[in-house]
C-alpha cells in the first residue's frame, strides 16, 4: 500500500515538473518554433550585362543571411537572435518564413558579396570584366500572417587590381605650309608620349594617324617635331622654307563610347627666334655595349624609351630613341628646376663572344643640370 501511494506521488510530481517546463518554454529562445510566421520573398538582381536593358538575376546559390532579434518576438527575452541562411535560385528568387507577431518584427537581410563576369558595351576594349557585387544589409518590417515582396539590386565595383583600358585612335595634324589652306598630316615617325600619374607609353604617327591602348581615365599627351615650313616672305614676295618647331601638350578622358581623339600641332613656332624661353632641347646619343666582340658602344634599339623627371617629380617627359639618338624638352634653370634625372631600362640581345648571344637587361641612369640656353647635349649610356 505504501508503494502505491509513493508511486502515485512521484507521478504527480513528474506531471507538475513537465507542466512547469512547458510553461517556461514560451519565454525562451527555442519557443520561436511555436510563434506565428510571416513570409518574405523577392528577386535578387545585378547588372551582369551592359549590352541588354535591365538587370539580370543574381547567380544561383548566392547566400542571404536573415536575422530577427528574440526580443522582437518575446519582450521577456533580452538577448539573442533567430537566424537562418537561404540561397537564391537560378532566377534570382528567394523566399523565407520568419517568426513574427501581430505587432510586427524587424527582419535584417544581409546579402553576401559575389564575383561575376560582366559583359561590357560593344565598343569596350575588354569584352568581359570580372566585377565585385555587394550590397549593405537592409531591414524589413512585417507582422504575423502577412507576406511582403522585397526585390533588391546589388551594387557593382571593380576588383582592387583591375585597370580598365580603352583603345584610342585619332588623327595627327599640323599646318606644314602657309601656301595651302588647312592642316596636313604630321610627319611619319613623330612620337606621341602618353602618360598618367602611374602609367606611360608612346606611339609613332603613321600616315597622320595613331592608335594606342590607354587606361580608362584622364591621359596626358606631349609631343614635338621640327621641320621646314613654307611661309610668306614679304620682302622677297614669295614662299620660303623656314625651320619650325611643332609642339603639343594636351589631355583627354576616354571611355568605352569616346575612343577617338585628334591631336593638332597647330601653326608651329619659327625657329629663327627663341620659340620657348622656358625650355631647353636636351639631345644626344643613346648607346650601350651590346657587342663585346668589338670595341665601343652600339646604338640602343629604336623605340627604346628614356624617362626624365625633375627632383620633385612634378615634371616628367619621355624620349624615344631613333638611330641611336634622342631629343627631349626640359625646363630651363630660370623656371626654378635645377636638376633633371633620367633612367633607361630595356632587354636586348648582347653578344659576349663570336658564337654566344643572350638576352641582357640594360640599365642606365643619371642626372644633369638645367641651363638657360636653348639647347644642351647629354650622351646617355646603359650597361
Amino acid at each position: 500500500m505504501k508503494k502505491v501511494i509513493f508511486l502515485a506521488a512521484m507521478s504527480l510530481l513528474a506531471l507538475l515538473a513537465l507542466t512547469s517546463c512547458e510553461e517556461n518554454v514560451v519565454s525562451t529562445p527555442v519557443s520561436v518554433d511555436l510563434v506565428p510566421k510571416a513570409k518574405i520573398s523577392g528577386r535578387a538582381s545585378a547588372e551582369l550585362n551592359l549590352q541588354t536593358a535591365g538587370f539580370e538575376a543574381a547567380p544561383a546559390g548566392t547566400e542571404l543571411f536573415v536575422e530577427v532579434n528574440y526580443n522582437g518576438i518575446n519582450a521577456d527575452v533580452t538577448s539573442g537572435k533567430w537566424m537562418d541562411t537561404i540561397v537564391v535560385d537560378a532566377n534570382g528568387m528567394y523566399e523565407i518564413d520568419v517568426p513574427a507577431d501581430a505587432n510586427g518584427v524587424t527582419v535584417t537581410i544581409s546579402p553576401t558579396s559575389f564575383e561575376a563576369d560582366q559583359v561590357q558595351n560593344y565598343t569596350a576594349y575588354f569584352k568581359v570584366i570580372k566585377k565585385v557585387y555587394s550590397l549593405n544589409s537592409f531591414t524589413v518590417n512585417i507582422s504575423s500572417g502577412n507576406q511582403k515582396t522585397v526585390n533588391f539590386t546589388y551594387g557593382v565595383g571593380d576588383e582592387v587590381t583591375f585597370v580598365d583600358k580603352v583603345s584610342i585612335t585619332g588623327k595627327c595634324l599640323a599646318n606644314l605650309s602657309a601656301e595651302t589652306p588647312g592642316l596636313e598630316n604630321a610627319p611619319n615617325g613623330t612620337v606621341l608620349n602618353f602618360f598618367t600619374n602611374d602609367w606611360k607609353d608612346s606611339v609613332a604617327v603613321n600616315n597622320g594617324t595613331y592608335t594606342i591602348v590607354v587606361p580608362n581615365k584622364t591621359v596626358n599627351c606631349k609631343a614635338q617635331f621640327t621641320r621646314l615650313k613654307k611661309v610668306w616672305n614679304s620682302t622677297l614676295l614669295n614662299y620660303q622654307e623656314i625651320s619650325y618647331k611643332y609642339t603639343v601638350n594636351t589631355a583627354f578622358t576616354p571611355n568605352a563610347s569616346i575612343n577617338t581623339f585628334d591631336i593638332s600641332f597647330g601653326e608651329g613656332d619659327d625657329q629663327t627666334v627663341d620659340p620657348s624661353p622656358n625650355t631647353t632641347t636636351l639631345s644626344g646619343t643613346a648607346t650601350a655595349d651590346s657587342d663585346l666582340t668589338v670595341s665601343g658602344n652600339e646604338n640602343m634599339p629604336d623605340g627604346t624609351k628614356i624617362y626624365f623627371e625633375d627632383a620633385t617629380k612634378t615634371w616628367g617627359a619621355i624620349a624615344t630613341v631613333a638611330a641611336g639618338r634622342y631629343s627631349v624638352l626640359i625646363p630651363r634653370n630660370t623656371t626654378g628646376v635645377s636638376t633633371i634625372n633620367y633612367q633607361v631600362n630595356y632587354n636586348a640581345n648582347k653578344r659576349t663572344s663570336p658564337t654566344a648571344v643572350s638576352v641582357y637587361n640594360f640599365v642606365g641612369s643619371g642626372s644633369t643640370s638645367t641651363t638657360s640656353a636653348s639647347t644642351k647635349t647629354l650622351n646617355i649610356t646603359a650597361n
